[in-house]
């Protein structure tokens, strides 16, 4: 038989180890946790990180008027006057097979992103061309690769002193060649427009513009139907070209424009002035009325601007101007890259927009590298009001994707953090009442037989998963509640109409039947006087709406109010949530009203204190603690919540306060956008930072919790 001292030997050894043990498990649970915390930031971490610029080493080129660089930034064409188009890569100049029109050419327009201009040759004849590269597969060598500029359409141009700007418009069922639409200017300087195609040999017929001042350049929209002229005296203006030319709309840069350009998508005209200003206007068509409006202003340039360039990935765009050439970013009005130089006369931006170039007047062909993978988040787009493109004014505006490729991203998320505490304030609102009340009373009037079958049942719905309930609430209360919405908006009033003509009726029952099911129990009373304002309120609700709402709700809210009826809204998305917050508030306040001493209860009953005034006075506040505690983590459950409000509402990123709209939440963007984001990109990133976001939101609710917590408590610990 073992000795005493032998027995507690091996009992301090066993605590000793499971010290370690507890210790170690609870120290492993703290790191998981950090380190998920820190992989999140890091995750999120480069969205913040500014642009990268390292300069590379320059080359000599012959001089030159305009240019266009490979995607890969190793090679570039060079267009100019003199000249004529020549191609360089690695380092050397490559043979460029001829063709174009006869040299020295009387004008040329600026290269574009895409590699398309058109020159005036000296026999007064113009000619389109595009330029591109011919690479040998897997070649990586660009001194190996061939020069490919197609030239089309060489046709004579009476009348024309210089070109200002020609797009090519691609061909159509209606058009079967390709068609080039030109602005130039004629023998006395005014502005002229036309449209050839490619393969005519007949010369183009020249459309005059009505113009009052003297023009400096020029751009076609997208499709072109309309042209875009800038002017000395600081004019920008918008003429519709069709069967007649004339002037749509109008603005101003405030001193005399000698750049314009476009952004990707041709949404946003850039216009540089004289004096280095930088703006981009943006043409609305209302109603057949066209105006420009000016929706961003960016930093200066140093001396007048010289050109535009635009890449071709997102919204980044190059100017250059006489002392400086640099990037911005049209929607953060960003600047990515900016170097000072002397007599920059051209400049390119690969599509990819991370190689720029730009020539100086030395003759020296200067280069930079641009690593800016996330330059359209910026802390103004996340939490501030922003312009976008076909926009009258700058909003909140969550929309990560588009219907095309040059769509302009729109990642504020203000949308996603309303819809968090818009979605969390209909849930509690619902649920605080029922939940805090009904632990109120099971605590303390409830009967311990019906307290023991209550809250075995509310806790188990607390086992309810949220995928079953977000399905029930988009596929059966959503429908339920449109059909239903008058019968539920009467309800409430029918309810208390009903229990108020009943409540007299029921006092004067004799008590023997009152309380016929034991002391404890009377709350079954309600049961029936619940579903016979039920009953009622079906029978009230379609009569109510026809005599106050003109016989259809959703209309009358539409006319009256301009609020739109979403079938999946904010209240259906309150009531099952609310129903999966409910077990967790109910279970926490319980056990806190039921951990009030019974000295207490007992003392203020024998002082003359009705069970009401008991539990009103003096059970509630002595265990407010608890109860706070309880709503906390409800909100906790509430503000992280995600399959209930992905499917119970239409994800809708709105800003509107309405319950008859919907919203989308921060966890339930996640779980929306996750698939779409492409690895690394900026959609992954900024997720990753709103997963760090909500951790905090909880952190500082939980943390703000306990100090309040501990606040009620020392204020009630005398009792």
């Amino acid at each position: 038989m073992r000795s005493a001292s032998t027995i507690q030997n091996r009992a301090r050894r066993l605590d000793r180890v499971m010290d370690w043990v507890i210790t170690l498990g609870g120290m492993t649970i703290i790191a998981a946790v950090l380190g998920i915390l820190v992989f999140i930031g890091k995750e999120a971490y480069p969205i913040f990180r500014g642009p990268r610029v390292r300069e590379r080493a320059a080359e000599r080129v012959p001089a030159f008027a305009s240019m266009a660089a490979d995607e890969s930034g190793k090679a570039f064409f060079t267009a100019d006057p003199a000249a004529g188009l020549r191609a360089f890569a690695g380092g050397r100049e490559l043979p460029v097979p001829p063709g174009g029109p006869a040299l020295p050419w009387r004008s040329l327009t600026a290269v574009n992103a895409q590699g398309a201009f058109a020159a005036l040759g000296a026999d007064g004849r113009i000619a389109f061309a595009t330029l591109g590269w011919d690479k040998p597969a897997e070649e990586k060598d660009p001194a190996k690769w061939t020069p490919n500029p197609d030239w089309k359409g060489i046709q004579p141009a009476p009348g024309v002193a210089g070109l200002l700007h020609a797009r090519a418009m691609p061909a159509s069922g209606i058009a079967p060649s390709a068609t080039w639409r030109i602005a130039a200017r004629d023998g006395q300087g005014r502005p002229v427009w036309a449209e050839t195609a490619e393969d005519a040999t007949a010369p183009p017929v020249w459309n005059p513009v009505p113009l009052e001042g003297t023009v400096s350049c020029a751009r076609w929209s997208a499709d072109g139907s309309m042209l875009f002229l800038g002017t000395s005296q600081g004019g920008v203006l918008a003429y519709s070209a069709g069967e007649s030319t004339a002037l749509a709309a109008s603005g101003s840069l405030g001193e005399p424009v000698t750049a314009l350009g476009f952004d990707l998508g041709h949404a946003a005209l850039l216009v540089g002035g004289a004096k280095g200003s930088l703006a981009a206007f943006q043409l609305f068509n209302r109603d057949g009325a066209f105006s420009l409006q000016e929706f961003h202003r960016f930093q200066p340039m140093a001396g007048a601007v010289g050109g535009f360039m635009a890449g071709q990935r997102d919204k980044r765009f190059l100017v250059w101007s006489e002392g400086m050439v640099a990037v911005d970013h049209l929607t953060t009005e960003k600047r990515l890259l900016q170097a000072r130089g002397q007599g920059i006369r051209s400049g390119a931006i690969t599509a990819r927009g991370d190689v720029i170039l730009a020539a100086d007047a030395s003759g020296a062909l200067r280069s930079w590298t641009l690593d800016a993978p996330h330059a359209e988040i910026s802390l103004r787009t996340l939490w501030g009001k922003v312009h976008y493109e076909s926009y009258e004014k700058p909003e909140y505006v969550w929309q990560s994707s588009g219907g095309s490729d040059d769509s302009e991203p729109k990642l504020s998320l203000m949308p996603l953090l309303f819809g968090t505490l818009k979605g969390t304030l209909y849930a509690m609102i619902f649920a605080l009442p029922l939940a805090i009340l009904g632990a109120l009373y099971t605590s303390q009037f409830a009967s311990p037989r019906l307290r023991d079958a209550i809250k075995p049942l509310i806790e188990i719905m607390a086992a309810l998963p949220s995928v079953v309930l977000g399905f029930l609430a988009g596929l059966v209360l959503a429908p339920l509640f449109e059909r239903s919405a008058a019968s539920i908006l009467v309800l409430p009033a029918v309810i208390l109409v009903l229990a108020l003509a009943v409540f007299p009726l029921w006092s004067r029952l004799p008590r023997r039947i009152r309380l016929g099911w034991g002391t404890g129990w009377e709350v079954l009373w309600i049961v029936p006087l619940l579903l016979a304002g039920l009953g009622l309120a079906t029978w009230v609700g379609p009569r109510f709406e026809r005599a106050f709402l003109g016989g259809d709700y959703r209309n009358w809210l539409l006319a009256a109010h301009g609020i739109t009826y979403d079938v999946r809204n904010s209240l259906v998305v309150g009531f099952a949530m609310g129903f999966a917050v409910i077990p967790i508030i109910f279970t926490i306040s319980e056990d806190a009203l039921s951990a009030v001493p019974k000295s207490l209860t007992s003392a203020s009953l024998a002082c003359g204190a009705s069970p009401w005034q008991t539990a009103w006075r003096v059970v509630l506040p002595t265990a407010s603690p608890g109860i706070f505690s309880a709503v906390m983590v409800g909100l906790g459950r509430a503000i992280g919540e995600t399959m209930i409000v992905l499917m119970a509402t239409g994800n809708t990123p709105v800003m509107e306060w309405s319950p008859f709209n919907g919203m989308r939440t921060l966890a339930a963007n996640i779980a929306v956008e996750t698939p779409e984001a492409p690895v690394h990109g900026s959609l992954y990133r900024l997720l990753f930072f709103t997963a760090a976001l909500l951790f905090c939101l909880t952190f500082l609710l939980n943390t703000a919790a306990e100090l309040v917590r501990q606040h009620l408590r020392k204020r009630y610990e005398s009792f």
